[in-house]
């Protein structure tokens, strides 16, 4: 399957090996979803029609320009999908903060001038344990310093669904503007919304072309018939037994997009006995630690792999005198290919299931194209398979019991 973006196929699995009952499945489940998208029914998807939006955003991170830093504190939906984004164009001067690690986050704050940095806050609840003990260190740092109230109110910036929230108290309290996160978007579903495109703007990004790939891709789903196949096959393999997703791209700044990735797909469709365990991986760093296991072990796995055809830098290799090797006048580029290529080989010889996709680059419109296929795809498998894609019920459950342990913390 090809189209303007990227190139995938699938190797050791063919539609023809998809059952009747599974491939009239799926055939049902996309039209639900074509009629839902041309519908407008899932926010998620409908948002990167929008235009009116960025603008503001642009606004907002053009007042940020004078700041030296910029943090962004967030977790899993809220964070994710901005990490994948803004690592196409590295940036020194934004930072992610996740983890309650306290050595983790003394790290990061470590030697920070609180004046010049700027702190960007997200939580779709508002309730997120993490993000609301992120913010209460930060603003707790600044209070030392005996900052001024406006000093708050211009560093701050929050991005919430619940204005009753904990998170959306804090910002009331400190006079911090809050932007809504759309109340209709999951935050493994957010990135095309203002917690992924504020900080792809503040790494100097377009979103425009970022949206404008998602676009793309849905055009494509809705008016190409093979489009069914991939979803067919990867539900079969599932029936088949191949219960772990290894995702090994060949491109470092697309290590967030794997991480990305295992949110959608576990909690996505985790549910009911059902779901793949997505596994991270990347190439060529673990054929040196995994691939033995992928080639001798459990074949229980089927393997993703993503390259990008053309390579922003590229290096020769040069021998030293008398020092004769196997790389000389050889590109670093042509060696990567050679390492994956005989990779994806092996496990074929071991007729394990592969998937290929190959970027023509990896940019904005490439990767917004790429991460709207991966919902499309997995809002489809769940309408198959008769789950719910947008909720994460037994993530609910932990969330209170750690609140009311909390609650009851020093009774």
């Amino acid at each position: 399957m090809t189209f303007n973006l990227y190139h995938q196929e699938f190797k050791n699995i063919e539609i023809s090996d998809v059952s009747t009952f599974e491939r009239q499945n799926v055939e049902k489940a996309i039209k639900r979803l074509r009629n839902e998208i041309a519908e407008k029914k899932i926010p998620a998807i409908n948002i990167v029609e929008k235009k009116d939006d960025l603008e503001n955003f642009q606004k907002i991170t053009q007042s940020l320009q004078k700041f030296k830093k910029i943090f962004v504190l967030g977790v899993g939906g809220s964070s994710l999908g901005a990490k994948t984004i803004c690592a196409i164009k590295p940036n020194c001067q934004l930072e992610f903060i996740e983890s309650i690690d306290p050595d983790s986050i003394a790290n990061s704050l470590k030697n920070v001038d609180f004046v010049t940095s700027f702190f960007l806050v997200i939580s779709k609840s508002g309730q997120t344990v993490e993000t609301i003990c992120q913010a209460l260190i930060v603003i707790d740092k600044f209070k030392k310093e005996n900052h001024s109230q406006q000093i708050f109110a211009d560093n701050f910036l929050f991005i919430t669904a619940d204005k009753s929230s904990s998170l959306a108290q804090i910002a009331n309290k400190i006079n911090a503007e809050v932007i809504d996160h759309p109340a209709d978007i999951g935050g493994r579903y957010s990135v095309f919304c203002a917690v992924g495109v504020i900080p792809a703007l503040i790494a100097c990004l377009d979103v425009k072309k970022f949206r404008s790939g998602a676009k793309l891709a849905i055009d494509y789903f809705l008016n190409n018939p093979t489009i069914a196949d991939s979803i067919a096959i990867q539900i079969e393999l599932y029936n088949r037994g191949f219960r772990n997703n290894v995702f090994m791209p060949y491109v470092d700044i697309l290590k967030n997009f794997t991480d990305w990735y295992r949110q959608l797909l576990a909690e996505s469709l985790g549910k009911n006995g059902y779901g793949a365990t997505p596994i991270n991986s990347m190439g060529t760093v673990d054929q040196h630690s995994q691939l033995q296991l992928y080639l001798e072990g459990n074949h229980d796995k089927f393997f993703t792999f993503i390259s990008a055809k053309i390579k922003t830098n590229d290096y020769t290799i040069n021998d030293l005198e008398g020092c004769k090797t196997l790389f000389a006048n050889k590109k670093l580029s042509e060696i990567l290919d050679i390492e994956k290529n005989t990779t994806i080989e092996v496990l074929r010889q071991k007729k394990l299931p592969i998937r290929l996709f190959e970027l023509n680059k990896v940019d904005e419109e490439s990767l917004g194209g790429l991460m709207m296929q991966m919902f499309l795809e997995i809002i489809a498998i769940a309408y198959a398979k008769n789950i719910n894609p947008f909720d994460q019920p037994a993530v609910e459950l932990r969330k209170d019991l750690a609140k009311q342990i909390l609650a009851n913390f020093y009774e």
